[in-house]
């Protein structure tokens, strides 16, 4: 754990805060150098992106408040100004909700565009989850493996001098692999959609058991968290647009 990155003056540069931007900036410039590719009109593109991340950051808070509820309303201001907080799908659910108007506002292909974020998201999302570790944040279960790390009591971790699985690098290590992946379909994509629906497929996969060993806090409904719930629904409505679009598109041939 590495929570405060350096110092300038009175002033406290967090490593969570600053990988959090870090992965941000690295998904907008990953996504600018596609945007070019694809003959999308720049100043459009930029603006779409900077409402999208906006929207992103206040719905993944969002999410957060609602799933911990109890929480906010012991401590509304500390739940509402935290440094962590967030649930990365509220980010992606309203993330997209305002890509889908404002696409259709400037008459952009959605697809086209979610394909190019899919390269995006994946990445910065890596470098975040970077962050989480650095802050204590979204933790693992308790565990006796030599992979186990333990946190300082100044740490949001509950497992005070225990070693807990370190799922913050788990998922960074699968967001990188995903990136390749995408990266990779990308270049041989056959229908606007493609790279998009497989990035939601392998996220709601590794997110899914991933859930299992996370040992923080977690809204749960029938022994699933709302992340492992959330992920379900991705899944099967990913897959059946790709599976949908792929056969529409062999009936062409």
């Amino acid at each position: 754990m590495f929570p405060v990155l350096f110092k300038l003056g009175p002033i406290m540069i967090y490593t969570y805060g600053f990988f959090v931007f870090l992965g941000v900036v690295l998904g907008y410039f990953l996504s600018l150098k596609e945007a070019k590719r694809n003959n999308i009109d720049l100043e459009v593109f930029k603006t779409i992106i900077f409402w999208t991340i906006v929207f992103g950051f206040l719905g993944a808070r969002l999410f957060y408040i609602i799933t911990e509820f109890r929480l906010f309303i012991l401590n509304p201001f500390k739940t509402l100004f935290s440094r962590s907080g967030f649930v990365f799908y509220g980010g992606v659910l309203s993330g997209l909700l305002v890509l889908y108007i404002l696409t259709k506002k400037h008459k952009i292909n959605f697809l086209k565009f979610s394909d190019i974020l899919s390269i995006a998201i994946p990445a910065g999302h890596a470098i975040g989850r970077i962050g989480c570790f650095s802050y204590g944040c979204c933790y693992g279960k308790p565990t006796t493996s030599f992979i186990g790390v333990i946190f300082p009591p100044t740490s949001p971790v509950i497992y005070t001098g225990q070693r807990v699985i370190p799922t913050q690098l788990i998922e960074s290590f699968f967001l990188f692999l995903i990136f390749l992946i995408i990266k990779f379909i990308f270049k041989k994509k056959k229908f606007d959609g493609q790279p998009f629906f497989v990035y939601l497929i392998l996220y709601s996969i590794i997110r899914f058991f991933i859930e299992f060993l996370r040992g923080d806090p977690r809204g749960e409904f029938l022994y699933l968290s709302t992340s492992q719930w959330i992920s379900t629904v991705i899944f099967f409505i990913s897959a059946f647009f790709y599976f949908y679009n792929l056969k529409k598109l062999k009936k062409q041939i």
